[in-house]
């Protein structure tokens, strides 16, 4: 059930994150929303459908549109928008595998004796 929603929400995030970038708060404020929900869901499917959801969209608004132009420039808002969001997508990926707060995760001490 996550996925489903992590996916769209993750699109509609990037689209709104593409269209604000421009200006200064709107990079931050995109870029730390989406860590911040990254953050908030639990590692594994529904945190990487979030990032790769947010990637697609952002890599779409580098292409030229019909019209001409893009939607995210080569400029210093639109590359650090692009590094941001693909370092999104690396966090996603990096914590997959991690269980944190799990009941068979003993931690460090390793199970109660």
């Amino acid at each position: 059930m996550r996925l489903l929603l992590a996916l769209p929400v993750g699109a509609v995030s990037g689209v709104a994150g593409t269209l604000v970038h421009q200006h200064w708060w709107g990079l931050a404020l995109a870029l730390g929303t989406g860590l911040v929900v990254l953050g908030w869901l639990p590692p594994g499917v529904a945190r990487v459908a979030f990032a790769v959801g947010w990637c697609l969209v952002v890599t779409r608004g580098t292409l030229e549109r019909p019209a001409g132009g893009f939607l995210i420039g080569s400029d210093a808002p639109g590359w650090s928008f692009l590094a941001g969001s693909f370092v999104l997508l690396v966090a996603a990926l990096v914590t997959v595998g991690s269980r944190r707060g799990h009941a068979e995760d003993h931690g460090v001490r390793g199970p109660a004796t």
